[in-house]
């Protein structure tokens, strides 16, 4: 019976990871063209390229990723259009969002550094 206190103490030396209670699956679909990244909040991580700026925004409106507009922006009348969608969790509470945009231009002036990818 002595391995049972060996076993124990050798997984209270093990670190315990947990998943963040912050991250996301973005995907940005432009013509036929897909792309997918991470993004993980408190810590920042994944895999998307501006992971601070995205994650700092995210944070200034609660992970609501459609209070991030601002409203301002000069874009062209182009359509070329652009959708996006985002789910995971900020925080432990579910988040998704979807929506189509026009353009690029248009997508990075509501949503951010978020889906700059």
């Amino acid at each position: 019976m002595a391995p049972l206190p060996l076993f124990a103490a050798m997984a209270a030396l093990v670190p315990v990871f947990s998943a963040p209670e912050s991250s996301f699956v973005l995907t940005v679909v432009r013509d036929e063209e897909v792309q997918l990244v991470s993004l993980t909040c408190e810590p920042t991580g994944g895999l998307h390229p501006k992971a601070d700026q995205a994650c700092l925004a995210l944070s200034e409106v609660d992970g609501q990723i459609e209070g991030l507009s601002n409203g301002q922006g000069l874009c062209t009348l182009e359509y070329d259009p652009v959708r996006v969608t985002a789910s995971g969790r900020w925080r432990g509470e579910s988040r998704t969002f979807e929506a189509t945009f026009p353009n690029s231009c248009v997508m990075h002036a509501e949503t951010g550094p978020v889906f700059d990818f």
